[in-house]
């Protein structure tokens, strides 16, 4: 059920680059905005208590879903685990 999730969330976003009329170029800004989210919330984890494990799946989230999939991340790991 969270596959079949995770792929129509994949979907529309996909849709939202391709409406959006440069692909590359808004996939890549989200991809980046993403990643640069992951890796504010990592450097901040010194300082806080609040922390998301830096693998290849949180990457790959952050990247495809950009600074709200690292929110959802966060939040995940504060309510469910």
């Amino acid at each position: 059920m969270l596959y079949v999730l995770g792929a129509v969330l994949l979907v529309i976003a996909l849709f939202i680059f391709k409406k959006s009329g440069c692909f590359f170029k808004s996939f890549f800004t989200s991809a980046l905005g993403g990643v640069g989210a992951l890796c504010a919330v990592s450097a901040l984890s010194y300082f806080i208590p609040l922390t998301v494990g830096f693998n290849w799946y949180s990457l790959a989230f952050s990247v495809l879903f950009s600074v709200p999939g690292v929110v959802f991340l966060l939040l995940s790991k504060t309510f469910i685990f």
